[in-house]
C-alpha cells in the first residue's frame, strides 16, 4: 500500500513535468498517437481529437529550432573530444532537429491559416518528418557506438577490483543507452510510417508513436524527492541511553527535546 508520503512525492514528480513545456508537448504528443491507434485513422471524434492536439501541441515548440542549434552555435568547431566522425554526426543530427521544428512552424502556419498554399503545408510536412527520421537515425549511430564503446574488453594488466568497478559502471551506462538506442528505433519507425517509406496501417504507427511519446514523457520525469528514513526502535533506544529523550514528530523524524 502506499501511503501518503509516497502519494505527495508522486503528485511533485507529475507537477514537475508538467510544469515543462517539453512535457506538455510530448503529454498531448501520447495522446496523438493514442488517438491514432485507437482510431485507426478512420473518420470519427477520436479523429477529431487528434487532429485538436496534433495542432495544439505546436505552440509548446517555438524556440525550439534555435534550441536544437545552440550546441552549434556554442561550439561549431571540432573540440576532439572524440572522433570527428562523431561529432560531425553530432553536429548534423542537431541540424536535422532543428529543420524538423522549423519546417513544423510553417505546417501550423499552414494549419491555422497564415499560409494558404496547400502544396507548401505539404511540402514542409514531409521536410518535418525527414528532418525527424533522419536526426533519429543519427542517434542511433550515435548510441551503438557509444554502447560498443562502453563494452570494451578488459584491459591489459587491470586488477580483478578495478575491471569489476569498470564493468558496473559500463553495465549502468550500457543500460541507459540501450533505451535511447530503442526510443530512437521507434521513432525513426513512427517517421517512416508517417512518410510512408515503409507501408504501415494507421493503428501500426499510432502505436509506435504512443510508445515513443511514453518513452519521451519517461526521459522527462523528475526525479522522486529523497525521503528521510524513518527511525527504528533501535535507534529511538540508542539516543534514550545516550542521555538525549526525543520524540518522533509525524513524519517519524527523531524530535529531541529540549531543556
Amino acid at each position: 500500500m502506499l501511503d501518503r508520503q509516497q502519494c505527495n512525492d508522486g503528485l511533485q514528480v507529475i507537477k514537475g513535468f508538467c510544469a515543462k513545456a517539453d512535457g506538455k508537448d510530448k503529454l498531448t504528443a501520447l495522446v496523438q498517437y493514442a488517438c491514432l491507434f485507437a482510431s485507426a485513422g478512420e473518420p470519427g471524434n477520436l479523429k477529431k481529437v487528434q487532429a485538436s492536439v496534433t495542432a495544439a501541441r505546436k505552440v509548446f515548440r517555438i524556440m525550439r529550432p534555435l534550441e536544437s542549434l545552440t550546441p552549434l552555435l556554442v561550439d561549431p568547431g571540432f573540440p576532439g573530444k572524440q572522433a570527428w566522425q562523431l561529432e560531425a554526426i553530432q553536429k548534423l543530427k542537431d541540424i536535422l532537429m532543428a529543420v524538423y521544428f522549423a519546417a513544423d512552424h510553417v505546417v501550423w502556419a499552414y494549419q491555422i491559416g497564415l499560409v494558404s498554399d496547400k502544396a507548401v503545408g505539404e511540402r514542409f510536412q514531409k521536410l518535418s518528418l525527414w528532418g525527424w527520421a533522419l536526426g533519429s537515425a543519427c542517434t542511433i549511430v550515435l548510441e551503438a557506438v557509444a554502447i560498443a564503446e562502453a563494452a570494451a574488453p578488459r584491459r591489459d594488466g587491470e586488477g580483478d577490483a578495478e575491471w569489476a568497478k569498470r564493468q558496473q559502471t559500463a553495465k549502468a551506462e550500457i543500460n541507459g543507452r540501450l533505451l535511447v538506442l530503442f526510443h530512437a528505433l521507434v521513432q525513426a519507425g513512427t517517421a517512416a510510417g508517417l512518410l510512408q517509406v515503409v507501408a504501415m496501417r494507421p493503428r501500426t504507427v499510432g502505436l509506435l508513436g504512443t510508445v515513443a511519446s511514453a518513452i519521451n514523457c519517461y526521459f522527462l520525469l523528475p526525479a522522486m524527492p529523497k525521503r528521510t528514513p524513518k527511525p527504528t526502535a533501535a535507534a529511538a533506544a540508542a539516543a534514550a541511553g545516550a542521555g538525549l529523550p526525543s520524540a518522533v514528530d509525524a513524519s517519524g523524524k527523531l524530535i529531541p527535546k529540549m531543556a
